[in-house]
């Protein structure tokens, strides 16, 4: 086999290969954006991570991270919810000081606007706004998602200074 032979199938599989991956990406956001049942989360936090490179493995268990915290909802004791809460968001704040990005924030911020008031999980809301009006339109996220990812926010957001916060977020750069 010639040099150039190799080559091109080992760029053949690389491509395959981030396709794969990308697709996967898209499938937890779609399937996030379905929650309506515990199977619904159970499905999100059965995702596996495995070949897949640094960036998109942190994304998928930012998603099985807010997946984790939703399941609070689905649990009957107090002492289940506050377990699965707690461990959620530990593991969606550990993976946003390591790597802050537009989608894990918009994660976090759709939990804080979600939830009530006593899990005192809302110090951020204010500077995730913000995050999200200075990097939402820079992101590589397709303008679809991002369109979509401010609706859920939107339709979350109880206080109208967030509401208008987001409704300032511009999802494509003004070029």
């Amino acid at each position: 086999m010639t040099v150039k032979k190799i080559i091109l199938i080992l760029l053949a599989v690389t491509f395959l290969s981030n396709t794969q991956n990308s697709d996967l990406v898209n499938e937890i956001r779609s399937d996030f954006q379905q929650i309506e049942s515990e199977e619904d989360i159970e499905k999100i936090l059965a995702y596996k991570v495995k070949g897949l490179d640094d960036e998109e493995d942190e994304l998928i268990n930012a998603y099985k991270a807010a997946g984790t915290c939703m399941m609070a909802n689905y649990v009957f004791s107090p002492k289940s919810k506050l377990k699965y809460f707690k461990q959620g968001k530990g593991e969606l704040e550990e993976l946003i000081l390591t790597n802050k990005d537009v989608e894990k924030v918009y994660l976090r911020l759709l939990i804080q606007l979600n939830i009530p008031k006593f899990l005192n999980y809302h110090g951020d809301i204010e500077a995730d706004i913000y995050y999200l009006q200075e990097h939402m339109a820079e992101s590589s996220i397709e303008t679809s998602f991002k369109s979509r990812m401010i609706e859920n926010l939107l339709s979350v957001a109880k206080k109208q200074d967030y509401k208008e916060g987001l409704s300032e977020v511009e999802v494509e750069e003004n070029r």
